[in-house]
């Protein structure tokens, strides 16, 4: 018993770990790294991938994968700065209508490959070409300038010392942990995640609560979108491209398995931290950006097979 509670918390706490070590090596590497005003900065750099993170997390509990989330973010972008530009519509009543059209495609995915049971890679994916055209098809492709000063507010502004941003990750994880721990519907997604069988068989709806994960990503890459949208002050079309990468690596390094049925908000918040002070050590020691490509994969890589080599042991100790 005492050699299992161990491995739970070398599994749940030991990246913290990793992340410290991450951040003393950048730190004796290079001593601009480790001041304040960057500290903040790869805090303000991990906020976007987080606010993502969390509504990813959400599909990976559940044994999905959602590939879309970066391009998603891109067509938020666009959308929404096409239509404060070319309206006089309140930049809060755009923001509500970006993230009904994104929720409803959500729901669309989830729908897809919940009732007709196509594997969440492909579908995830051919969504991605579709709101890749579609981010490109708003203003043929040319980035959109002059968004409201209200409105670039939540990614520029500030609290105090505070950024807005960072007020709003914490918010989103706050609300996110609530559901997964003290909500009852919580349980549903792990039980679904672990077995889907016997979910059905206990009485769960796997159908909706499928469907729910896809909306819930949705729905968070958008907000991830327009809070990147407000801090750039520029939609591009382009924006998003890859974050779905960063999305999906950091919530496996930090922790939360590709299979289904483990993973915590924490662990996404880690992921997050790990993969921005990665991006900005990298950046401040000059380093190649395909090079820091390749280290991203070899690292995803790394998550993945740790997961598996945990799953693995676990099941012959239960065996």
């Amino acid at each position: 018993m005492a050699t299992r509670k161990f491995n739970i918390n070398i599994r749940d706490y030991g990246i913290v770990f990793v992340l410290l070590i991450e951040v003393l090596l950048f730190a004796v590497m290079r001593q601009q790294f480790f001041t304040m005003s960057n500290m903040i900065t790869v805090i303000r750099q991990a906020a976007i991938v987080c606010i993502c993170g969390v509504g990813m997390l959400f599909v990976l509990i559940t044994g999905g994968i959602d590939l879309s989330v970066g391009w998603m973010m891109s067509a938020t972008g666009m959308l929404a700065a096409y239509l404060m530009t070319t309206t006089s519509l309140n930049p809060l009543v755009i923001c509500l209508l970006v993230f009904i059209v994104m929720i409803i495609i959500g729901g669309m995915i989830g729908t897809i490959i919940s009732v007709l049971h196509i594997a969440p890679f492909i579908v995830t994916m051919a969504f991605m070409n579709v709101l890749k055209g579609f981010a490109f098809l708003i203003t043929n492709g040319k980035n959109v300038y002059g968004l409201p000063e209200s409105f670039n507010y939540i990614g520029q502004g500030y609290i105090g010392p505070i950024p807005v941003k960072i007020i709003l990750m914490s918010f989103a994880m706050l609300i996110l942990w609530f559901v997964l721990n003290k909500a009852y519907v919580g349980r549903h997604f792990y039980a679904v995640g672990s077995n889907e069988e016997a979910s059905m068989l206990s009485g769960i709806n796997v159908t909706a609560t499928k469907i729910s994960t896809y909306m819930i990503s949705s729905f968070f890459a958008t907000f991830a979108g327009l809070v990147m949208l407000a801090r750039i002050k520029t939609a591009s079309p382009t924006t998003g491209n890859g974050y779905e990468f960063d999305v999906i690596t950091a919530c496996v390094v930090g922790g939360v398995s590709m299979t289904g049925g483990a993973g915590r908000v924490y662990h996404v918040l880690v992921g997050s931290l790990i993969i921005a002070v990665l991006n900005n050590g990298m950046i401040i020691m000059q380093v190649s950006e395909y090079v820091q490509i390749i280290f991203k994969g070899i690292i995803l890589l790394a998550a993945v097979i740790y997961d598996e080599v945990q799953k693995s042991r676990a099941m012959k100790v239960k065996a």
